[in-house]
Formats: C-alpha cells, sequence, structure tokens
C-alpha cells in the first residue's frame, strides 16, 4: 500500500515522491531523530564537475572582494581578511544557484521547512590551519524557548573540501539537541566543559550537511594544513525574516532557473500594499498555520 498513491495529502505526497526517487529516508529519519544529516555525493545529483567549480567560485569570490590572493587551497594559509564580504554570493557565479536549487538540498529543505520554505543567504567558511574552534550554539536566532516543535530554518551546508577528522576543524553536533527546544545557556556553550557530548561531522566533499537550526553545533580548531572550504546555505520558513531581500535577482537568471524563483519568492509579509494585500500570496502563506508541510 502506497499512501502517496491516494493523493490526499498533496504536499506531503509530492516530498515522499521525491524521498524515494533521491533515497533519502535515511537521512529523514536522522533529521527527525539527531537533528541533522550527512548525504554523501553519489547521492547528491551534481553535475561532473561540480564540487571544483564550487570551491573554485568561493575562493576566486573571496579574492576579488577582499583583494587577495589565496592560491591553491591544498597549500594556502587563511588570510585574516577571507571571512569579510562573504554573503550574497547567488549573482557571482551560476554555480551558487545550482547549489541553492540542487533537488536533493530542496527535498529536505521541504521536509523541515514546507513547500513554501524561503532562501535566506548563501556565505562561505574558509577555514585555515591554526584557525581556532566555536562553541556550541544553534542558528535559530530570535526563537524564544518552547518554540521548538518544528523547524523554523536550517543550515544546508555543501562541503568543498573532505572533513576527513578533526584534524580539519569539522563542525561538531549535539545530536537530538533540537528537540530541547532553546539556544544554548553560557555554561553548557564551552566545549571544554560542556555537559553534552558532541559528535564530529566526518564527510567527503560534494556531501550536503544539512540540520534543523535549532540543533546545537560548534566548530573544532584546526591543525591540517591547507584550507576547509563549505558553502553554508540558510533557509527559513516563509514568516521568518531572511538575510537577504533577493527582489534584485537578473531576470535572466530566474528565467533559467524556475526553481530559484520558487525559493526565492516573496511571501505574505511586508505588504507591498497595505490596502490591498497580493491576494496570491495570502493563501499559500495562511496554510502553513495549519499544515508544516505546506
Amino acid at each position: 500500500m502506497s499512501l502517496a498513491s491516494y493523493n490526499a495529502y498533496p504536499d506531503v505526497d509530492n516530498l515522499m515522491a521525491d524521498i524515494a526517487k533521491y533515497d533519502l529516508f535515511e537521512h529523514v529519519a536522522e533529521l527527525e531523530a539527531y537533528g541533522m544529516t550527512v548525504v554523501p555525493p553519489e547521492k547528491m545529483q551534481h553535475n561532473e564537475g561540480f564540487v571544483e567549480r564550487l570551491r573554485d567560485a568561493i575562493l576566486r569570490t573571496c579574492e576579488k572582494r577582499n583583494s587577495i590572493e589565496i592560491g591553491d587551497y591544498r597549500t594556502a594559509k587563511v588570510d585574516r581578511n577571507s571571512g569579510r564580504d562573504s554573503w550574497h554570493l547567488l549573482e557571482e557565479n551560476e554555480v551558487f544557484v545550482e547549489a541553492a536549487i540542487n533537488p536533493v538540498n530542496l527535498t529536505l529543505v521541504r521536509w523541515l521547512l514546507g513547500q513554501s520554505a524561503k532562501f535566506s543567504g548563501q556565505t562561505w567558511i574558509i577555514k585555515g590551519q591554526g584557525a581556532g574552534g566555536l562553541g556550541l550554539h544553534s542558528d535559530s536566532h530570535g526563537i524564544p524557548p518552547g518554540a521548538g516543535q518544528v523547524a523554523h530554518m536550517c543550515n544546508a551546508s555543501i562541503l568543498c573540501t573532505d572533513y576527513a577528522g578533526e584534524e580539519d576543524g569539522p563542525t561538531l553536533f549535539v545530536p537530538g539537541s533540537h528537540h530541547y527546544g532553546r539556544a544554548t545557556l553560557p555554561h553548557e556553550a564551552d566545549l571544554s566543559n560542556t555537559p553534552f557530548k558532541f559528535v564530529p561531522l566526518i564527510a567527503k566533499a560534494g556531501s550536503l550537511a544539512i540540520w534543523n537550526g535549532a540543533t546545537w553545533h560548534a566548530s573544532a580548531p584546526r591543525s591540517n594544513p591547507g584550507l576547509r572550504v563549505t558553502l553554508v546555505q540558510n533557509y527559513m520558513r516563509s514568516y521568518m525574516r531572511v538575510q537577504h531581500d533577493y527582489e534584485d535577482t537578473s531576470p535572466q537568471l530566474l528565467q533559467k532557473y524556475p526553481e530559484l524563483e520558487k525559493v526565492i519568492g516573496k511571501s505574505l509579509y511586508p505588504y507591498e500594499n497595505p490596502r490591498n494585500p497580493d491576494p496570491s500570496r495570502i493563501g499559500p502563506f495562511l496554510r502553513t498555520g495549519t499544515d508544516p508541510f505546506a
């Protein structure tokens, strides 16, 4: 018996079809139980050479925006300016658009945030030898305690280099912490004495690491030479305030990538015309009040 075949719950039926198509049932279960999952490169439907193009686009964009020279990521030392001016990448290179609308990525994003999930922003992390770590924290900023029944936002990071061990300075997670429904307290955030067990993200370049925004995570210091390069992508539910307003996205990109228009499209708020709100935006927005998959 296939429940999806009845087409009684379209928003979920469509998701189930894509989850089966891309072999993601284990990853959905991990998102629910642990608050995070890692999809290996062989499941990601990347075009040939995608990871290399993405990594190169990140490094070259960083060089251009910050007037620095990075060179070969395998031997480079991180520049102190490599983390500056790192947001809003879509118009820099079409490989960033490919990453934002990757079908495997969007299937899991929509499982967490519903069909109306909005693309919020992209940034890079370029981490070199000697870079320090980061304490435990939640990405669901501004969400008060007690609002953890659903994911309000998520992080969908594409690894552009291997995370082979803790020497690479990987992300660290507290499995199941999204169930707590709150951010970390000061005495919980310090990795050296936190009472919570955390685990490292170990995965190959090209993998997708996606987690509920409420899942506590941190990062380890990097001792290996070369750079750890990651594309960080944030998505949010339609009632959240996204990090960037994409109204200025070029018509050429929107025409070439129809899925992009859906994920950067306008929500109901703010009203463009306060006297006459756009009727086409009212229904989908209100439906999320009764259905977390809408």
